[in-house]
């Protein structure tokens, strides 16, 4: 179990990310995604497995991991610990799956998972491919967690469509996620929505140069 740097949210999980189960990540852009599952990632190299990093986005930064870890007072160079993927495809996504040993990490990440599906298959006439692609790399990455007993975080962008807000591919996404956390913008600054099949809390978080805290 890997403990989230928030408080009110590792309650709801019961003590943090569980193994062999996919949490996603999503929200609006600047609303913490990043910087949540790098304080997940700093939390997971006390584990002393490697975590995989898959950068669909190009928004792995080093340089912050480094901050986070020199703030924590945590050994910068466990940052070789943590291996980075750059994905520029969704062969390249799709492939990277059938390469991973889960059984050499203590986590896997995907940021983001959807991305490089919509970017690729923007065509209206390529929707059904789209979400029959997109659902099998779900449905795979699902038997990671589970027969790897390896706890799996995606993140996922949410657009302001009609006025109201969607996730990418949130139907297809659903089905193989655990529980859901959903980052957000208020007047009060930032609020976390953590979704379960059992539970739903919503609660606000402050951005710092640490990362994510519980609001005071």
């Amino acid at each position: 179990m890997i403990e989230t740097g928030l408080k009110e949210l590792d309650k709801f999980l019961g003590g943090g990310i569980k193994e062999g189960l996919i949490t996603s990540i999503s929200g609006q852009s600047a609303t913490g995604k990043t910087q949540l599952i790098f304080q997940i990632c700093v939390n997971a190299l006390h584990n002393g497995k490697e975590i995989l990093f898959q950068d669909t986005i190009g928004e792995f930064r080093p340089e912050r991991l480094v901050e986070m870890m020199r703030l924590q007072k945590i050994n910068s160079s466990l940052l070789d610990k943590i291996k980075v993927n750059r994905i520029t495809n969704t062969a390249q996504q799709i492939d990277c799956l059938s390469k991973t040993s889960p059984e050499s990490y203590s986590l896997i990440i995907v940021d983001s998972v959807t991305d490089l599906f919509s970017f690729e298959y923007s065509k209206k006439e390529q929707s059904l491919e789209k979400y029959i692609s997109f659902m099998k790399y779900m449905h795979n990455l699902s038997s990671i967690a589970i027969d790897g007993k390896i706890p799996i975080i995606v993140t996922n962008i949410v657009r302001t469509i009609n006025k109201q807000e969607k996730e990418n591919l949130e139907e297809s996404i659903s089905m193989y996620i655990h529980t859901k956390i959903k980052l957000s913008k208020n007047n009060n600054g930032y609020s976390c929505q953590a979704i379960s099949p059992f539970a739903n809390k919503q609660f606000q978080y402050t951005i710092t140069s640490k990362g994510l805290t519980d609001q005071s």
